[in-house]
């Protein structure tokens, strides 16, 4: 539902949102790179970004040492829109966190990386499509 409204907001679908977070969280990235993180074709990488660029959400940049390499950054302002609109649910969320005793935070803490392995490995193990 939060990807649905976010995306919603940012006037981009969920798949480009999907894009924006990879951007935001591991900054600039080639269009192969993006293409492997959503698990797309590149092809489909090189939509994504043109409608993400169209949108001005991200710029095309030459890389620096490789000039036939192409980086995809976020845009400055798409990014505090993205944050500013999740800003609530973090701050919701760390104060959660700061509710519990340390020894709880520890027992969250590996329940989460638990779930979070289990849904990555599950995740790696549907066919690239």
């Amino acid at each position: 539902m939060i990807e649905q409204r976010l995306s919603g907001a940012l006037g981009i679908n969920a798949t480009d949102l999907a894009a924006m977070e990879h951007l935001a969280t591991d900054g600039p990235l080639t269009a192969k790179e993006l293409a492997d993180r959503l698990r797309v074709s590149t092809a489909a990488s090189t939509h994504i970004v043109d409608r993400l660029e169209k949108a001005g959400h991200i710029v095309r940049r030459p890389h620096a040492t490789d000039r036939r390499k192409v980086m995809v950054e976020p845009v400055a302002e798409s990014m505090d829109r993205l944050f500013g609109h999740l800003h609530p649910l973090l701050r919701g969320v760390e104060g959660l966190v700061e509710a519990l005793g340390p020894r709880d935070r520890d027992v969250v803490k590996a329940f989460l990386a638990g779930v979070v392995r289990i849904y990555t490995d599950t995740a790696d193990s549907f066919p690239k499509g």
